[in-house]
């Protein structure tokens, strides 16, 4: 039994740490009681009861729930507001959520409409008035309406970010715009989102960073790097990883064995086969102790301890809630 709320806990710890990546603020936690989920704010109060065998994280006032085999939403009082009548429900994004009936997909609003018919094979959330599509083999993009603006001709769903998104032509990438046209040529080995006017890219064996205009600002030297959050990226150099700024001056030694980016002020840190999180000056702020670990959010990050517990702490390291398995069954 400890095994499937550990499969649960891990379920929510990821969804944790994509929230973490659209960097939306999150105001209510999903927690296990027994097998069942429920919600908590960043005190710990319990604000929607366990019921539910599987949910999404809040995001624009909803959250996906499963109720017997379909998917609905609630609001932040724990209310139905949109009826379970999905077969999967996504999280919103710009007052759009994914959901899918039988084996196609769609959009719907924040009230249940379904404002893009379900008929793709696959979706990605809107991100920027864009939302990546695919009914074959390749990906384009649709508007809000469900109107096609970039026709389904890419490997890798094109995701916006500051206007610009990664493509891939063969074996080398580069971006496009919002009406799909080239404006960096293809020439990197791999890249990422562009981020506080900063995307990372890969070329000749060796990581930098370029601007919208796809000129470097900061020459090729890492063996990896990540996307720039609240002023800081990480880069790895042999084994260790640490931060640089937007000059690509080493604020944070590479000291790390992994790390994650800055999130509300606190970034995750592995040393070792343990993670706690460091501030921006590179202290440990909570001490290296957890087998898994998330992004601070609304103030809290969900966790496990070396018992494989699941917990959500506070940005002092307290421990706001413990989630309490299911008892043994003989």
């Amino acid at each position: 039994m400890k095994a499937i709320v550990s499969t649960i806990f891990i379920s929510l710890l990821l969804i944790s740490c994509q929230n973490g990546t659209g960097k939306k603020h999150v105001t209510l936690f999903p927690v296990l009681v027994g097998d069942k989920i429920g919600y908590i704010d960043s005190k710990g109060k319990v604000v929607i009861e366990p019921q539910f065998s599987r949910v999404g994280y809040f995001s624009e006032g909803r959250a996906a729930v499963e109720v017997g085999s379909k998917w609905g939403y609630i609001d932040e009082e724990g209310t139905m507001v949109v009826e379970p009548k999905f077969d999967h429900g996504g999280y919103f994004s710009e007052n759009r959520a994914d959901v899918r009936m039988g084996d196609k997909w769609g959009f719907i609003d924040t009230l249940g409409n379904i404002v893009v018919e379900c008929r793709f094979a696959a979706v990605r959330p809107f991100a920027e008035n864009l939302a990546s599509v695919r009914s074959g083999d390749n990906w384009g993009c649709i508007n809000k309406a469900g109107e096609t603006v970039i026709p389904e001709a890419f490997v890798m769903p094109p995701i916006f970010s500051e206007g610009l998104a990664a493509f891939l032509d063969s074996v080398l990438w580069g971006y496009i715009d919002k009406s799909g046209n080239t404006v960096i040529t293809p020439r990197f080995m791999a890249v990422g989102m562009f981020s506080e006017g900063r995307a990372p890219v890969l070329i000749d064996g060796s990581w930098g960073f370029i601007s919208n205009t796809g000129s470097f600002v900061i020459a090729p030297q890492y063996d990896f790097a990540g996307t720039f959050s609240e002023g800081l990226a990480p880069f790895r150099k042999g084994e260790k990883w640490g931060f640089i700024d937007s000059t690509g001056a080493v604020v944070i030694e590479p000291e790390f064995d992994l790390v994650y980016g800055f999130m509300d002020g606190l970034a995750a840190a592995r040393i070792g086969d343990k993670w706690g999180y460091v501030d921006r000056s590179g202290r440990i702020a909570i001490a290296v102790q957890f087998s898994f670990i998330g992004h601070f959010s609304g103030g809290l990050a969900m966790v496990m301890d070396t018992l494989r517990n699941p917990l959500y702490i506070d940005k002092a390291g307290r421990t706001i809630w413990k989630s309490e398995p299911p008892p043994s069954r003989r």
